[in-house]
């Protein structure tokens, strides 16, 4: 079960906005490049862990969209294992959600 949606403090917002800029972190670290990135909020027992416990994931990653013209199959096999569809596999290939949070503060450190 996901909490109740809280007010974004103005912190939480430039923190928003410095992911949208960063893009996708994943694609970013295998050499893609920039792509639109959805925020993932971070779960603890299916709870949302807050607005600071985001990272910023393409809809492949995500939430196991296949880009235009793909089907899951193939995105799989292009890009590696998708959050919502394989977890196990995803989190071997990349980390914990945690591990890729702190990634990203790391890269954020002194954008916002």
């Amino acid at each position: 079960m996901v909490g109740k949606a809280k007010t974004w403090t103005k912190a939480q917002q430039a923190r928003a906005r410095a992911l949208k800029e960063v893009g996708c972190i994943l694609c970013r670290e295998q050499g893609m490049g920039w792509r639109l990135p959805d925020i993932h909020h971070l779960l603890d027992g299916g709870r949302r862990m807050g607005h600071d416990y985001t990272i910023p994931l393409d809809p492949w990653y995500h939430e196991g969209h296949p880009p235009e013209g793909m089907n899951p199959r193939d995105a799989k096999a292009m890009f590696g294992p998708s959050l919502k569809l394989h977890k196990r596999e995803f989190v071997e290939r990349f980390g914990s959600e945690l591990d890729i949070l702190e990634r990203v503060n790391e890269r954020l450190e002194g954008k916002i």
